[in-house]
């Protein structure tokens, strides 16, 4: 989520910092809309998207005096929400395994997905993954974050985390092909086969 930031923003992270709840009021505002849909990608739950953001807005407002750069705060603020996230993941159990064949493998998704394929109906495929597949998915391709990033934020070797994200490129492709009844490459530089 990129947020143009402006000085009377700045001015809220400052009057946050010294409690005032309009000020908070203010910034959840501004980025609730952008935290929900970043939280909603990671949970496909709606429930438990609002007690993700309630409890990452929470906790941004508790410790925004941590924040050094006020300009920083949306940054600051996803960095919250997705780390709940991750938590409430782990609470639920997620399994993960690794495959070490898969290491050095090329795995990084694609820019262009085939513009044949409708976005709507990837979007509700990526909600029926399930949630260890999607985490990772969401994690990599949407938020971009690195492999080494994702292990050391789901507590998993990067090698696990580079094997779980093909394999969740794998299934999504998989389901996209069945859904569409014919075989697409749908990631750049490799052909996955259903």
């Amino acid at each position: 989520m990129e947020v143009l930031y402006n000085h009377s923003e700045q001015k809220l992270v400052r009057l946050c910092k010294k409690g005032d709840a309009k000020a908070q009021f203010k910034l959840y505002k501004l980025y609730c809309k952008g935290m929900f849909n970043v939280a909603m990608r990671m949970t496909n739950n709606k429930s438990v998207t609002e007690d993700v953001l309630q409890d990452a807005f929470v906790k941004a407002f508790l410790e925004i005096n941590k924040l050094k750069d006020e300009k920083a705060f949306g940054g600051w603020l996803k960095r919250i929400v997705i780390n709940r996230c991750i938590d409430v993941s782990r609470k639920a159990t997620l399994v993960f395994t690794d495959l070490e064949a898969l290491q050095n493998q090329h795995l990084e998704i694609a820019d262009d997905v085939d513009c044949e394929t409708d976005p709507e109906l990837i979007h509700n495929l990526i909600k029926k993954l399930p949630d260890g597949a999607r985490e990772i998915l969401v994690l990599r391709a949407l938020e971009g974050f690195k492999h080494a990033e994702i292990g050391e934020k789901l507590g998993i070797s990067e090698s696990t985390a580079k094997t779980q994200f093909f394999r969740a490129k794998q299934l999504l492709a998989q389901m996209i092909n069945e859904n569409e009844g014919e075989h697409r490459k749908i990631f750049k530089g490799e052909a996955i086969k259903a």
